[in-house]
């Protein structure tokens, strides 16, 4: 935190992401900067115990811990009136876009007007273009961020991002 106020970058932080080890036990509500309770927040205790220690946001990954859990989770969240954005795990588009779906209908991140999803699949998948093919969707709107920003239109919702549609490339892996 010194160093990021060493170089005023403080004030630009909008939120760090579980900074500590999973067991961990430490208060981290007085560090001036929003903390983000991720690996630790296995479960809706795991999660309502983190908010005790002073996380004041929560990465949820739905594709990891189960859409149920995450929905008990962001559930708890909202209540306590603790934000909460979605983290992909570095995932294929097709798993970038099941995030997607949670991340569209949570409210905004404090600072933003939208839901927040931390994707990085494009950054450290050398055939990330190729993955993109195997998209059903691959061409949707919604598919590619612009200017950091999914647009998630009315097709987007009508078609739950393309999740539920087959895809032709992983039928034939399986079939």
């Amino acid at each position: 935190m010194d160093h990021a106020k060493k170089i005023g970058a403080f004030d630009q932080i909008a939120v760090i992401e579980e900074p500590f080890a999973e067991h961990n036990e430490v208060f981290v509500g007085d560090l001036g900067v929003r903390v983000a309770a991720d690996e630790s927040a296995h479960t809706v205790e795991d999660a309502a115990r983190r908010i005790e220690q002073g996380y004041s946001a929560i990465a949820v990954k739905a594709i990891a811990k189960t859409l149920s859990v995450t929905m008990k989770i962001t559930q708890l969240a909202f209540e306590r009136k603790v934000p909460c954005f979605c983290a992909d795990l570095t995932v294929n588009p097709i798993l970038v876009d099941w995030n997607k779906c949670v991340a569209a209908r949570l409210p905004p991140f404090p600072g933003m007007t939208v839901g927040l999803q931390e994707t990085n699949g494009h950054q450290y998948y050398k055939n990330w273009d190729k993955l993109m093919t195997y998209h059903p969707k691959a061409d949707a709107a919604w598919i590619r961020a612009h200017k950091g920003i999914f647009r998630t239109d009315k097709s987007f919702y009508a078609q739950s991002g393309g999740i539920f549609v087959p895809s032709a490339h992983y039928e034939k892996l399986v079939g």
